[in-house]
């Protein structure tokens, strides 16, 4: 990944894994004018800190950042001027968009570009408007229910258990906590569960780099059943982390509605001063990702780093996640599902459902399908190009807040159907098993079990239908169907 010194000081100021805008130049009359725009960037950058880094030409990214974190690559202009010396990846993508697309084999690391002529162009442009149009629509209602079924009896299966050792008797309204009989825990029954998962998930990331390499050498069958396995303890371990937490806020903390708004939204501002974006907050539908070890094994890192070896960087790297941001994630998204259980009909839990619903798809499709609108906004108009090159935090974090309002009422939404409807066995545990293996293994069939917790690193998207977001697990599978036998 390359980086100028001018580039290397902006992210050393203020980490820019979001906030760097995109532009595309495409037309000659657009090109001379963002040129002459961009004569002032190096003055600008030059104002904001005039202490010069030691060795901060050096400093590097990482080969694999987080999965909203993909523009982190990218630079203020994306120009074939004389200086640009794009990367490999950039170059491969333009030669795939004017009209040929590659096919790829992960058995021995080749691609095949296939030209397309005229006709097949078209046609070939024609399926890409499709599968741009429908996988958000696959993934909205289709994928997004079952992976709320999974984490919703995860939940319960995990609150079931706490319960069951702190000898109390079991409630299902884990969410109702305006009631005065809600469940006390000792601090040591929720303190030793975390610690476990934190050793867990501090293993995960020191021995991250070692696992790529050992499922490597297996052939594809072995490696895929050891990766869902790996898939299955991870997801576990999140939802145990995420419980926890959960319980301990409950626990410890006043329960009116404004206090807690109001600790969400300082989170979201501990948030942007921290990493400078909102990015980490959002998850599915937005966020999907397609089982394979290039994508599910090592955690994206957005650090910059200059001569450190890799296992002190998935040290930071953990607890920058593990310790520090998923903490500020939890309490931001108790704040708001809290207030939607005191406020948008406590008493109808059918009625406050379907209006999170509502009101998260109405979110949810306008800021999927105009990502490419809004990303490529400055090149239409003169205000958007000033806006987006002065503040791009908040170019990008407006989109990553209504994004993260979606996911919070989508997955209210489904939550409390679930809540309300499901009943298998009388035992409550049994049902919450069930369901939860259940709804594993029918994402592990269809190769996106990995999206119970997300992409770790980001993905490539050749299509680039959805620049924000990697969005790109429909377009996988069919690119992969229609040339291998079997999955990676």
């Amino acid at each position: 990944m390359t980086n100028n010194s001018e580039h290397t000081q902006q992210s050393y100021l203020g980490r820019q894994t979001i906030s760097m805008p995109t532009f595309v130049i495409e037309e000659s009359s657009e090109l001379s004018r963002l040129r002459n725009t961009s004569i002032n960037i190096p003055r600008r950058l030059s104002t904001t800190s005039q202490i010069t880094i030691p060795y901060g030409a050096e400093y590097r990214s990482q080969e694999r950042v987080p999965p909203s974190g993909a523009d982190l690559k990218q630079r203020f202009f994306l120009s074939p001027g004389e200086n640009y010396d794009g990367s490999i990846r950039d170059r491969r993508l333009s030669i795939i968009s004017e009209g040929n697309y590659s096919l790829d084999d992960d058995d021995n690391g080749r691609s095949t570009l296939i030209h397309v002529d005229p006709r097949g162009r078209k046609h070939y442009q024609r399926h890409r408007q499709i599968l741009r149009i429908v996988e958000p629509i696959i993934v909205a209602l289709i994928l997004l229910p079952v992976l709320v079924l999974f984490w919703e009896c995860g939940w319960n299966v995990v609150w079931i258990l706490l319960n069951t050792v702190n000898t109390r008797s079991l409630t299902r309204e884990i969410h109702t906590i305006s009631e005065d009989d809600f469940t006390h825990y000792p601090i040591y029954i929720l303190l030793i569960p975390y610690v476990i998962v934190q050793i867990l998930l501090l293993i995960l990331y020191l021995g991250q780099d070692l696992l790529y390499r050992f499922l490597k050498r297996w052939n594809c069958f072995i490696r895929l059943i050891l990766l869902k396995v790996h898939i299955l303890l991870l997801a576990s371990i999140y939802i145990v982390q995420w419980v926890v937490i959960w319980t301990v806020w409950d626990q410890y903390t006043p329960h009116e509605w404004y206090f807690e708004l109001v600790l969400s939204f300082t989170s979201l501002l501990g948030l942007i001063v921290l990493i400078g974006h909102l990015s980490d907050l959002v998850c599915a539908p937005f966020l999907v990702s397609y089982d394979s070890i290039e994508y599910c094994i090592q955690f994206g890192c957005p650090l910059l780093t200059r001569q450190m070896s890799s296992w002190k960087i998935n040290l930071i790297n953990y607890f920058l996640y593990e310790v520090i941001i998923s903490n500020i994630a939890i309490v931001t998204w108790r704040g708001f599902y809290h207030f939607l259980d005191e406020c948008l009909y406590p008493d109808d839990s059918d009625k406050s459902a379907w209006i999170c619903l509502l009101m998260g798809y109405v979110l949810y499709f306008p800021l999927m399908y105009f990502q490419s609108y809004l990303e490529y906004l400055n090149l239409k108009f003169e205000f958007w190009t000033f806006i987006s090159i002065n503040f791009p935090q908040l170019y990008r974090n407006v989109r990553h807040l209504l994004a993260f309002v979606s996911c919070v009422f989508l997955w209210r939404g489904i939550w409390l159907l679930y809540d309300s409807y499901i009943a298998v066995f009388e035992s409550e545990f049994l049902t919450y098993l069930l369901l939860y293996l259940v709804a594993f293994l029918f994402l592990a069939l269809i190769q996106t079990s990995s999206s119970v917790n997300g992409p770790l690193s980001n993905m490539e998207d050749e299509n680039r239908f959805f620049p924000l977001y990697p969005h790109c697990y429909v377009s996988t599978v069919i690119r992969k169907f229609s040339h291998k036998k079997c999955f990676n």
